[in-house]
């Protein structure tokens, strides 16, 4: 319950900072738009094939349309932090200004992209090819993947490092700042996408019940909770994006931004009891 509590109280302080400069949502909404014509473009067919069992053009094609994703929502999550940095550091900041940047990594971004890409066909492979234990091995990995690249969208933006350099550095802040005994950490704007998702999935599903004896109105709920979906993705991404940039600054030189407090950003990694690190002294979760 404390855990969910912080959570909360970090969301807060992230919608604080979100609602003063509104323009940041720009970012990941320009981002689902392209993801959604780019996946219908580029995993479209590749799903086609699959479902014809054409599996040596599906899975290729089904690889290469991930990678074309990945590359987008890293993209916008690279401009989003670089605005969130400028805004930290008392300057004006402009989505033009988070695309400058986002241009200018392009090399970086593609090279994640490339790694983050090829973690996940691992971890997918391990989870539906290896059975139980593939499966067990696979949320592990994926976890611990999660949890040391946390900061990598702030690590490209502000350092500009290849993929290795980032997973190297992204993973070294942690454990510089919060040693070894990392167990996980908290979702910064989760509580919003589970107060847009329930609502949103009421009214779809009662929209689809109604749909055959009221037909437009019965549509319109559907298409109500699709949007209220939406806004809920939207705002929790943006959330995380500024929230990674406080982290990061925290982790690489302890200055706290944007609000928040020293126990805030300490306590945002949940450490084993009893874990000692090199930074400051942890809060507790």
């Amino acid at each position: 319950m404390k855990r969910i509590k912080r959570g909360w109280a970090l969301t807060k302080k992230s919608w604080a900072l979100l609602n003063s400069h509104r323009e940041l949502v720009r970012f990941p909404l320009y981002g689902g738009i392209a993801t959604i014509i780019l996946g219908l473009i580029t995993l479209g067919p590749g799903a086609f094939a699959l479902d014809k069992h054409s599996y040596g053009i599906g899975i290729p094609l089904v690889v290469i349309g991930i990678y074309v994703l990945s590359v987008v929502g890293i993209y916008f999550s690279v401009g989003l932090a670089a605005c969130a940095d400028l805004i930290f550091r008392g300057q004006n900041a402009t989505v033009g200004d988070g695309m400058a940047v986002a241009n200018s990594r392009l090399s970086a971004i593609f090279g994640w992209a490339a790694l983050s890409t090829a973690i996940a066909v691992i971890i997918g492979a391990l989870e539906n090819q290896g059975g139980a234990l593939g499966d067990i091995a696979g949320r592990l990995v994926g976890a611990a993947w999660s949890l040391v690249t946390f900061l990598s969208v702030p690590v490209i933006a502000i350092e500009g490092t290849g993929p290795f350099a980032t997973l190297k550095r992204s993973a070294s802040l942690f454990k510089e700042r919060w040693g070894q005994q990392i167990t996980g950490n908290i979702a910064i704007g989760g509580a919003v996408f589970l107060i847009g998702f329930l609502p949103a999935v009421i009214l779809i599903v009662v929209g689809v019940v109604i749909w055959p004896s009221t037909g437009i109105a019965g549509g319109a709920l559907i298409v109500i909770g699709a949007l209220i979906l939406c806004v809920a993705l939207l705002v929790s991404k943006a959330l995380s994006g500024i929230f990674g940039v406080a982290l990061y600054r925290y982790a690489l030189e302890g200055e706290v931004v944007g609000g928040f407090t020293q126990e805030d950003l300490e306590s945002a990694v949940k450490q084993k009891r009893g874990a000692k690190h090199t930074g400051a002294t942890p809060g507790t979760v």
